[in-house]
């Protein structure tokens, strides 16, 4: 595969992981609300137009570290519901 074959494969990837965590700008969509312990904070607290700027600038390495926090988040926040229905 050559260069361009692959720096169009990493675009889509990195477009797909943008895409996916897009909704994350907006709102935790585990609780529905904006913790102020997420790197997220400040970013859900700008207007969407600036929001969506400084999201769209991020690189594919900076989406990734998103993804892996909002995944390590999300099954913490499971477990621990988890944990409290089952005495």
């Amino acid at each position: 595969m050559g260069a361009v074959a692959l720096k169009t494969v990493s675009h889509r990837g990195k477009d797909a992981l943008r895409a996916s965590l897009l909704c994350l700008t907006e709102t935790c969509p585990v609780d529905e609300c904006n913790p102020e312990d997420c790197p997220l904070y400040l970013l859900r607290k700008m207007k969407p137009r600036p929001r969506l700027q400084w999201f769209n600038a991020l690189n594919e390495e900076d989406l990734a570290y998103l993804a892996t926090y909002h995944h390590v988040c999300m099954n913490l926040k499971v477990a621990i519901r988890s944990d409290e229905n089952f005495p």
